[in-house]
């Protein structure tokens, strides 16, 4: 009988330690779980923030819209009709060319968003966006569909709150469109942009060689000279900055196209890596863009 009682404060001890294990083990098993529902994903927002920043940067629109009002200086009056034209032209483009840099601006914000778990909310702001996306005409039949594509996806993900576990969704949706924009606006910007610095460069240095040759003073020969050559500087800056805009452009659509091929596997330390590394080129670029304009 003694060694009955003796033996029940063992079995009593085991069944404790038994419990703590398998409270041990249930907790450790939550705490994974946690963990692998909210992901680190800071690489992806640094990026998603970068592109937005770069998105909002409309210095360059503004001077593609302000170059024939500019030109009209170094034009022959015979082509001032011309211009004045050009400058209504651009007037009317402008509303389309501020949509594009505001669609890639909103997307990024909540790709940014749902890489760090938050929901976006459905703000006044947005949902004028959205509304002039489902109406606004594109370049061609490709980019006014994937207008209307972004613009439902947006208000989607901000009706339904999405959160981290649907950004590979948000990516998968949205590639399409948003390559189609970003393609779209990276040729306005490396054709047309640069199309108009050359047509202004050209005007420039016919007016500064006419106004040379009918000097007879060499001091003032000497004075237009020197701003020929302050303008010209002024227009190679501007080039350069296109040049590193249209670059930045390309580097975000190539890094989304990455991020939309490797969606199923988000938390890869390699992808995160490289994403990082597009960060850093994304930095440099747009300093220099600002640099330069």
């Amino acid at each position: 009988m003694n060694s009955h009682l003796t033996s029940r404060p063992h079995s009593t001890s085991t069944t404790t330690s038994g419990l703590t294990r398998w409270a041990v083990l249930f907790l450790t098993g939550w705490l994974l779980i946690l963990a692998q529902g909210c992901a680190d994903l800071k690489a992806i927002q640094d990026f998603a923030a970068l592109s937005a920043d770069s998105a909002e940067y409309t210095a360059l629109v503004n001077d593609y819209i302000e170059s024939p009002g500019r030109q009209k200086r170094y034009q022959p009056e015979s082509r001032h009709s011309t211009l004045e034209q050009m400058i209504q032209e651009r007037a009317d483009q402008k509303s389309t060319l501020l949509l594009r840099h505001a669609v890639i601006e909103k997307y990024m914000a909540a790709l940014g968003a749902l890489a760090a778990d938050e929901a976006i909310d459905k703000t006044e702001e947005l949902s004028q966006l959205t509304n002039a996306l489902q109406t606004q005409v594109g370049a061609n039949p490709q980019e006014t569909e994937a207008f209307g594509k972004i613009a439902g996806i947006l208000t989607k993900v901000a009706s339904d709150r999405w959160r981290q576990r649907q950004l590979r969704d948000l990516i998968e949706q949205s590639n399409e469109p948003v390559q189609q924009i970003l393609g779209t606006l990276r040729q306005i910007v490396g054709e047309g942009f640069i199309g108009d610095l050359e047509t202004e460069q050209a005007a420039l240095r016919n007016y500064y060689i006419t106004l040379t040759m009918e000097s007879a003073d060499p001091a003032g020969k000497a004075a237009l000279a020197e701003w020929q050559e302050f303008r010209s500087s002024q227009i190679a800056d501007r080039r350069t900055a296109i040049q590193n805009y249209a670059t930045l452009l390309q580097t975000i659509a190539t890094e989304h196209q990455q991020l939309y091929d490797q969606r199923h596997d988000l938390t890869n330390p390699n992808l995160l890596k490289q994403v990082g590394k597009t960060v850093k080129d994304l930095k440099k670029l747009l300093s220099l863009v600002k640099k330069a304009s």
